[in-house]
């Protein structure tokens, strides 16, 4: 089974074709950030759990579906990279749930998701 590792881009690319960064400025990238300002801009920063939350919210709507069925396509079977610490919420554990969860691709999990309508 796939699994995260921590690292840069530079990282990911010397290990080997099997590894996809999925970290800042890659286009699996998530948006949102630990630190950003929430859903209103004089609110409190997110922290890590928040902002994967969000990244899941965001892969649960119209447009975001369609991403969340390319991803999983293109990153099934590979390790995925981030910066992110291994101990810290991350967005790739939903990528590799959705790349490599068994049943149905749109169905995606993490101790952080967002329970709701799918």
């Amino acid at each position: 089974m796939p699994v995260r590792l921590r690292g840069a881009s530079r990282d990911a690319a010397a290990l080997s074709t099997a590894c996809v960064y999925v970290g800042p400025r890659s286009p699996y990238a998530n948006p949102f950030r630990a630190g950003d300002r929430g859903s209103s801009p004089l609110g409190p920063p997110m922290d890590a759990a928040e902002a994967v939350d969000l990244f899941v919210a965001t892969l649960r709507g119209p447009v975001g579906r369609c991403y969340a069925a390319r991803f999983a396509c293109v990153l099934r079977g590979f390790d995925l990279m981030c910066t992110c610490l291994l101990d810290a919420p991350c967005h790739a554990d939903v990528l590799l749930r959705l790349a490599n969860e068994h049943g149905s691709s749109n169905t995606f999990r993490t101790v952080y998701s967002l329970e709701g309508p799918r």
